[in-house]
């Protein structure tokens, strides 16, 4: 390895850090503006944290198409396996209605399992696979609470209470 090639390695630490710097320094200035303007409307953003507190999905919504929009080139790399994934699933006799009936799944179904297939078995979840079972819906139809909503209340409930005691004299 030659001093050139030592070189360019610390000056690619040194960038590291110097960008990490910078992004905490602007993070540190958003927050800062954000806290001086809530001092300046604390009611306005008592407020929206109340609109946040009764319905979470406000902030999720937008995280979640930021996700969405993020992990798209992956899965359209993923799509063609998914596809041949299902395409052989319809081979051995797996549809959306379904196993069908003399194909080579349902013999497996019969001599394996008889009537009843086990929840958390190999063969159910193909089933589960090829009825579209992976979407954000129970059995009624409604769609599933997201589990980041209550901690996402909570943390606004604390601001809440931060903003309005700030501005009520509990604490300077």
């Amino acid at each position: 390895m030659s001093q050139q090639d030592l070189d360019l390695v610390d000056l690619n630490s040194f960038m590291l850090r110097d960008a990490s710097t910078r992004l905490t320094s602007c993070a540190q200035c958003a927050v800062t503006e954000f806290n001086d303007w809530s001092i300046r409307h604390p009611y306005i953003v008592a407020g929206a944290l109340l609109c946040i507190i009764g319905t979470p999905e406000l902030i999720l919504t937008p995280l979640r198409l930021a996700r969405y929009i993020c992990f798209s080139p992956f899965r359209l790399i993923l799509w063609p396996f998914k596809l041949l994934t299902r395409f052989i699933l319809y081979i051995f006799g797996f549809r959306r209605e379904g196993v069908a009936k003399g194909s080579y799944a349902a013999r497996y179904q019969s001599r394996r399992y008889g009537g009843y297939v086990p929840p958390q078995s190999t063969f159910s979840k193909f089933q589960a696979e090829t009825h579209g079972a992976t979407d954000d819906h129970d059995e009624d139809g409604d769609e599933i609470k997201s589990m980041f909503a209550a901690p996402v209340s909570f943390i606004a409930s604390i601001g809440l209470l931060f903003v309005l005691g700030r501005e009520w004299g509990w604490w300077y």
